[in-house]
């Protein structure tokens, strides 16, 4: 199988290893390109690949691409690659502002976007108990400190420079992710996010939504300040509240643990991997294709 990735920082060396193991495990003889346009640097991961700086030294045709580069770059990359390849890994947010997805001239159903959250074993018990629930309201948070999140300089990583598609409402799209998919898209959204922490930044370090349906209201908080780790989702019930704590793995009833999940960090990139390896690719499915992706992109960013 010929693939090509674009990109190879933290995640797209996460997605290489966790493919390499699956062509292991599969007898699937793997025949991988790196697309890099800066130095490559001798590393492990990069052993028994190609290495091109130049989309004219792009072959005609591939079998999947993994795009993974920062998120400024992904339509451009899109543009090029479509026309040689049927199927695409593309990471989260797909791009910095949502597209009109028919105008750009891309099969939508033939590319995946990163969705890791969905494939944790404590996401999946929700969505499978939510339907027996009489939910009032839902309080989701996700709330990281950005110069302990990011290796290095801060103010130099893509988080922290809108241009490059930073603000921590692209950042922690997973959120909105997961509530569209947990609770389907809202009637109506109310929305507001910018730089308020002393951090050294010109993209957005907190963004507050309100999601509007005809029997519930949702709201989500995001931000890059929080000092003390924070991953929930608190659902207000008849029953009482259930809080689902994804940094813990743990899930609380009225206060007290009510379920555990064991799980390694990178399990659910696995899950995913698998899923588009065995699904998308054999045209089965797409379950977070580029057209459903660029509607919760809508819902996320700034307008």
């Amino acid at each position: 199988m010929k693939i090509i990735f674009f990109g190879l920082g933290s995640i797209g060396k996460r997605h290489l290893e966790n493919l390499r193991a699956y062509g292991k495990k599969n007898d699937l003889k793997l025949d991988i390109t790196s697309f890099k346009n800066t130095e490559l640097q001798t590393s492990e991961e990069l052993i028994d690949m190609k290495y091109i700086r130049s989309f004219s030294e792009l072959e005609k045709e591939y079998d999947v691409a993994f795009i993974t580069n920062p998120t400024y770059k992904h339509k451009e990359t899109l543009d090029v690659i479509a026309k040689k390849t049927k199927h695409i890994f593309l990471e989260k947010p797909a791009f910095i502002r949502s597209e009109k997805i028919e105008e750009i001239g891309i099969e939508y159903s033939n590319v995946y976007v990163a969705a890791p959250l969905r494939y944790k074993k404590i996401m999946k018990y929700i969505k499978s108990i939510i339907p027996d629930m009489h939910i009032f309201s839902v309080e989701v948070i996700c709330s990281t400190y950005l110069p302990d999140w990011r290796s290095g300089d801060y103010r130099k990583q893509y988080s922290a420079l809108k241009k490059m598609g930073g603000g921590v409402e692209l950042d922690c799209i997973h959120e909105i992710d997961y509530v569209a998919n947990l609770f389907g898209f809202p009637d109506k959204v109310i929305k507001y996010m910018g730089k308020y922490s002393d951090l050294e930044l010109d993209s957005n370090d907190l963004a507050l939504y309100i999601f509007i349906y005809s029997n519930k209201l949702i709201n989500i908080h995001l931000d890059y300040f929080g000092k003390n780790p924070k991953r929930k989702l608190k659902l207000y019930t008849n029953e009482g509240n259930i809080e689902v704590d994804f940094l813990a793995n743990k899930v609380f009833k009225n206060s007290r643990i009510f379920a555990t999940f064991e799980e390694d960090s990178n399990q659910m990139y696995v899950e995913e991997l698998n899923y588009f390896m065995d699904v998308v690719i054999n045209d089965k499915e797409n379950w977070n294709d580029l057209r459903y992706a660029n509607k919760v992109l809508e819902l996320a960013e700034e307008k």
